[in-house]
């Protein structure tokens, strides 16, 4: 009879400590919330939704006599402890092992969020042999600001204020998405944009057009609301994250294809992004806002700290 008791106790042992060990690491992983970013493009999981689970025990005690001394039953007690207490050990060491690899995952993702720049000269030589006046400082902040209309556009449910400066693949794919979300109710606010860095990745030219690869960090808030109460449903609103972005802008080499005074007023659009005339506010045909987006990749993505 002792024995079997025993072989219970150490099983009890064994389930608790694995169950408090799997709660544990759900608790480290689902304090990372998910987010979503336009086109669902950074790491987005389906939400956050935290659970806990209670377990409960029950004992019955029944009165016995025993024939053998107290000295035995005091060994028997010693020999579970010590079954327990390696056990409890095992499983620390367990959960220290999973919190030092999320930790070194994310010290990875800070490495290379904060990776080495190329050299840009090269990049930006190549460029100007087929764009002589190309000018890397505003070609950067032209793509941050398409970047930014873009995520509004998203957020409001407006896509069609951006169409002129992202390419057709892209608005269908995010118009299928955002009539998902609408469907469900749901709206994704991201707001507080911070550029932190930008610079040129590569450049590539095939026919009649050139597309050049950059690289973005930039920080705001994302997360997903319920529209009708505004409640969080999936990410976090109390957290900035950071995320590292490659994003690819294409324009035609074609001058018969390029305007570059408006057909309404005659104003300059050389460098327009927004698809409207700054100064007749005419809407812009696809070539005379000069670059469309034709990517956005996540590379990397972290909390803010």
């Amino acid at each position: 009879m002792k024995e079997s008791v025993k072989k219970v106790i150490k099983k009890v042992a064994i389930v608790g400590s694995l169950l408090i060990a799997i709660l544990i690491v759900f608790a480290v992983i689902d304090d990372n919330p998910t987010f979503a970013d336009s086109g669902f493009g950074t790491s987005y999981s389906g939400g956050s939704s935290h659970s806990s689970s209670h377990s409960s025990s029950s004992h019955s005690s029944s009165h016995r006599s025993y024939s053998s001394s107290h000295s035995s039953s005091s060994s028997d007690s010693a020999s579970v402890g010590e079954i327990v207490g390696i056990f409890i050990f095992i499983v620390i060491i367990f959960i220290i092992s999973i919190i030092q690899s999320i930790n070194s995952r994310r010290t990875i993702n800070r490495r290379n969020i904060s990776s080495q720049i190329p050299d840009e000269s090269t990049i930006e030589n190549e460029i100007k042999q087929y764009i002589p006046n190309f000018n890397k400082q505003e070609f950067l902040d032209s793509g941050y600001k398409i970047y930014c209309d873009v995520q509004d556009a998203w957020m409001n449910f407006k896509l069609d204020d951006v169409k002129d400066v992202i390419t057709d693949e892209l608005y269908n794919m995010y118009e299928s998405q955002l009539t998902t979300l609408e469907v469900k109710g749901e709206q994704n606010v991201m707001k507080d944009f911070v550029l932190n860095k930008s610079f040129l990745k590569g450049v590539d030219k095939q026919n009649e057009t050139i597309t050049i690869s950059t690289i973005y960090v930039i920080e705001f808030y994302d997360y997903i609301i319920e529209q009708s109460t505004g409640k969080v449903v999936r990410g976090t609103d109390k957290q900035k994250m950071r995320v590292k972005y490659e994003m690819k802008f294409r324009q035609t080499l074609d001058e018969s294809k390029k305007v570059t005074k408006c057909p309404n007023c005659g104003a300059d659009i050389e460098m327009n992004t927004t698809g409207v005339c700054d100064y007749c506010h005419s809407k812009l045909v696809t070539e005379n806002t000069k670059w469309v987006l034709t990517e956005k990749q996540t590379l990397d993505q972290e909390f803010v700290l």
